[in-house]
C-alpha cells in the first residue's frame, strides 16, 4: 500500500454531498486535503504548487462508505450461501467451514475481501471476526488488513469452538489485552483498530459475556454482538451492561422497550438487510429503530451469500422500509396510499446517512469519519454519474438508487489515493482473485466443484 508521506490533494468541481448539516451539498465544490485530513471545503479553493489535482466535474463526491458488520473471512466462500433457507442451513453449510480455515487462509481471505471492498468504495469496515480459532488467526487477519490499507475496526471474535468456549476464554481475553496494548482502539495514524465481537449470549451465557464487556470497557474498545433471539438487549440492560460502546447486530425481534434502552444510552443497531430479509426475518425493526432514535447502520454480513456492495444494501433497505410502511397503512385502512404527516418516514437520503454518518458512529469514529468537513479524516469516494446523465432531484437519491460499484471512480483513504480513474492504484485485482483461489483449494480441496453445485 501507499506510504503516508504528507501531501496535498485538491478535488475540484464535484457535486459534494458533505453529509454535514452545517455545510450541506455543494453543486460545484472543492475539497482540499492536507496530509490525512480535510483542510477546506468550499468553492474556488487554492492549492499550493505541486499539489495533486483531481477533476471532479460531472461526478459526485461522498464520504467513504462504511460497512458496520461483515465477516470478511467468508469472502472466498462467495456463492456458497446463495440458496440458504434460514439459520439451520447456514449452520450446516457455511459456518462449520471456519474450522477448516488456518491462519494463512485468514490472511488470504481478509486480503481478498478488503481489496474488493476498497474497489467498491467501502473505505471502512467493522470486521466481525468470529473465526479467531487460534491466536495466529487474529494475527494474520490484522496483517492482511494492514496490507490492503483499508480502514478496519478488527472486532476480535470471542466465539470459538462451541465445546471449548469456557476453556478457551482465558487465552482469548489475554490476546485481546495484548493486542490492545499493541494497536489500541484509537489515536495515532494506524488504519487498523481493535474492537471486540462478543460471544453470543445464547452460546456463551451472561457471565462470560459480562467478563468480555468489562474487559472491553477497561481497555476502551468498541464492542459488537449478534442479537438474534428475543429479549437479549433487555437482559443486558437489566444487568447494567448496555452502553453506547455496544453495537447490536440484526436485533430483528427487539421490543420497543429495548429500543428505548438503546436510545437512552446513545447506541445504534447494525442491520444486514439483504441477509435478514432473504432469511425471512421480521423487518419492521429498521423503521422502529429509526423513529426511536436508535441510529441504523448497514453491513453486508456474510459474503458467502451477499455481494460486498453497500449500494445494493441501500436500495434494498429503502424498499424494505417503504414496504413496511405501506403494510401499516393498508392495515389501518388508508388505501390507496396518500401522504400525511409523518408518512412516509423513510427517505432516500436516510440510506446514505446509514452508510456514512450513522456507520461512523457505529464503529466509534463519529467525530472523525462519515462527513466531508474540515478537520475530519480524508476518506472520500468520487462516483461517476455515467453516460446517461445525473438524476433529477436529491443527488443522495442518485447515490442510493442509481449508483453501483462500477461507478466508483476514485477512492481516497486517509488522504491517500487508492483508486483512480476506475483502477486500483497499489492493489491488484488479480492478487485478490489468486488469494481466493488458494483458500478454496486448501479449505474445499477437490470439493470446490461439489460445493459450487450444492450452492
Amino acid at each position: 500500500m501507499s506510504d503516508h508521506t504528507p501531501r496535498t490533494l485538491l478535488i475540484q468541481g464535484a457535486l459534494v454531498l458533505t453529509m454535514d448539516p452545517a455545510l450541506g451539498d455543494l453543486e460545484s465544490g472543492d475539497v482540499l486535503v492536507e496530509g490525512r485530513r480535510i483542510a477546506q471545503v468550499g468553492t474556488a479553493l487554492e492549492a499550493p504548487a505541486g499539489a495533486q489535482r483531481i477533476d471532479g466535474r460531472g461526478m459526485i463526491l461522498i464520504p467513504g462508505l462504511i460497512d458496520s458488520h461483515t465477516h470478511m473471512w467468508q469472502a472466498p466462500l462467495k456463492g456458497l450461501g446463495a440458496g440458504l433457507w434460514g439459520t439451520p442451513d447456514y449452520q450446516k453449510h457455511v459456518f462449520p467451514l471456519r474450522e477448516k480455515f488456518d491462519a494463512v487462509d485468514m490472511h488470504d481471505a481478509c486480503f481478498a475481501a478488503g481489496t474488493e471492498m476498497l474497489d467498491n468504495g467501502i473505505t471502512t469496515v467493522l470486521d466481525f471476526c468470529h473465526n479467531t480459532m487460534t491466536p495466529a488467526h487474529a494475527e494474520q487477519s490484522i496483517a492482511a488488513h494492514r496490507r490492503t490499507g483499508q480502514r478496519v475496526l478488527f472486532s476480535y471474535g470471542m466465539l470459538g469452538g462451541f465445546s471449548t468456549l469456557a476453556a478457551d476464554h482465558p487465552w482469548r481475553l489475554a490476546q485481546v489485552r495484548e493486542m490492545a496494548h499493541e494497536i489500541g482502539s484509537g489515536g495515532g495514524d494506524s488504519l487498523v483498530r481493535l474492537g471486540m465481537a462478543l460471544g453470543s449470549l445464547e452460546y456463551s451465557g451472561l457471565e462470560l459475556v459480562k467478563t468480555e464487556i468489562e474487559l472491553g470497557r477497561a481497555l476502551g474498545l468498541p464492542m459488537t454482538f449478534h442479537q438474534n433471539p428475543p429479549a437479549q438487549i433487555r437482559q443486558l440492560g437489566e444487568a447494567g451492561l448496555l452502553g453506547g460502546d455496544l453495537l447490536p447486530v440484526h436485533a430483528n425481534l427487539a421490543a420497543d422497550d429495548e429500543l428505548d434502552m438503546l436510545a437512552a444510552c446513545g447506541a445504534g443497531i447494525s442491520f444486514t438487510v439483504e441477509g435478514e430479509f432473504g432469511g425471512g426475518r421480521a423487518m419492521n425493526i429498521i423503521g422502529r429503530a429509526h423513529r426511536a432514535g436508535v441510529t441504523p447502520s448497514l453491513g453486508v454480513d456474510i459474503p458467502s451469500r451477499v455481494a460486498l456492495d453497500l449500494f445494493a444494501q441501500m436500495r434494498l433497505t429503502f424498499q424494505v422500509m417503504r414496504a413496511e410502511e405501506a403494510l401499516a397503512e393498508r392495515i389501518t385502512g388508508r388505501w390507496p396510499l396518500a401522504r400525511h404527516p409523518g408518512t412516509p418516514h423513510a427517505q432516500p437520503r436516510h440510506m446514505l446517512e446509514y452508510v456514512t454518518v450513522n456507520a461512523a458512529r457505529a464503529v466509534g469514529r463519529g467525530d472523525e469519519l462519515g462527513r466531508i468537513a474540515p478537520g475530519l479524516l480524508a476518506d472520500l469516494v468520487l462516483l461517476s454519474t455515467g453516460p446517461y446523465s445525473m438524476s433529477l432531484g436529491d443527488p443522495a437519491a442518485h447515490v442510493a438508487f442509481q449508483s453501483t460499484p462500477a461507478d466508483v471512480d476514485t477512492v481516497i483513504v486517509d488522504g491517500q489515493v487508492r483508486k483512480r480513474d476506475g483502477r486500483l492504484v497499489d492493489l491488484d485485482r488479480a492478487d485478490a482473485a489468486e488469494a481466493t483461489r488458494r483458500v478454496r483449494e486448501r479449505v474445499l480441496g477437490k470439493g470446490v466443484q461439489a460445493a459450487r453445485a450444492a450452492a
